[in-house]
């Protein structure tokens, strides 16, 4: 009888924050904006994922906060909902976010 081959997985692929100057084309600010940051799941990622983007924006709502967990439990999506006054101030929120070994993806 034949074996299957084992599954080989890949390490999950962090998503750079946009270049300069080639998004944000058409936004018009103040805007309502939501980032949607995955990381391993572990009892303080959600806390730790509104205080990344805390740093840039003032007033984040936690009440707000939705976290979820993927179907086998390995990860954590947390929605964060804010309020954005600048492209400067959204750029800089995803380049936090790029830059921190516990975030895994951003959306």
């Amino acid at each position: 009888m034949k074996r299957a081959a084992p599954r080989v997985r890949s390490p999950p692929v962090k998503i750079s924050p946009p270049p300069q100057g080639t998004t944000g084309a058409g936004l018009e600010y103040p805007l309502d904006y939501g980032f949607t940051i995955i990381g391993l799941a572990s009892d303080d990622f959600a806390e730790h994922a509104l205080g990344l983007v805390a740093r840039f924006v003032a007033g984040v709502p936690a009440d707000k906060v939705r976290v979820r967990s993927s179907a086998g439990g390995k990860y954590h999506a947390v929605s964060v909902p804010v309020q954005l006054v600048s492209e400067e101030q959204r750029l800089a929120v995803y380049q936090a976010l790029h830059e921190d070994e516990r975030v895994v993806l951003v959306l």
